[in-house]
């Protein structure tokens, strides 16, 4: 009994809702709802795939510079540790404030690069902003020719059950390899 109540009411809601949303339904007519799998889309489209190869690009070159970093770091340690007991206390006292001073410049350089608000984050956000804005100019085209109400993404992992027939990737993975 429970469970029949909670499905009304959330078709209720669901109902009520898409009728604040879409002002242009009338009164029993059915709201038609659509989805993507847009992980999918990622994966198939080729101009994603060029994206990709794009953001991988510069994170390997970001992580070769840190490699080379880090490598002349640990030379610098090596170099001071072997030579410390023969350095005058002034000159090992430069040599450790120089070693610490590259140590905070790496460490600043990976979180640069890696941290929040970092370089990855930055690059990723660049190149997707054009894909995601794409994807979804074609997932609305087909919404409106096709007149869905509602079209969601199941690769957030929020739809937990959609009939096949309402997917509308394939759809939107056509219409994004036809030229512009």
């Amino acid at each position: 009994m429970r469970r029949i109540w909670v499905r009304r009411a959330f078709e209720t809601a669901l109902i009520i809702f898409g009728l604040a949303v879409c002002p242009h339904l009338s009164a029993g007519q059915e709201i038609k709802i659509g989805f993507i799998r847009s992980a999918t889309i990622l994966d198939q489209y080729e101009g994603a795939r060029a994206v990709t190869q794009t953001f991988n690009q510069d994170v390997t070159a970001w992580n070769q510079e840190a490699q080379q970093r880090r490598k002349d770091l640990d030379l610098l340690g090596k170099e001071l540790e072997s030579q410390s007991p023969m350095l005058t206390d002034q000159v090992r006292r430069d040599k450790e404030a120089d070693y610490q001073r590259k140590l905070a410049e790496y460490d600043q350089y990976v979180q640069g690069i890696w941290g929040p608000g970092g370089l990855v984050a930055q690059r990723n956000e660049e190149l997707l902003r054009g894909l995601v804005d794409k994807i979804q100019r074609v997932a609305r085209k087909i919404a409106d020719e096709e007149e869905y109400d509602f079209v969601f993404d199941a690769s957030g992992g929020n739809i937990i059950y959609a009939d096949r027939a309402h997917d509308l990737t394939q759809k939107v993975i056509e219409g994004l390899n036809q030229p512009e």
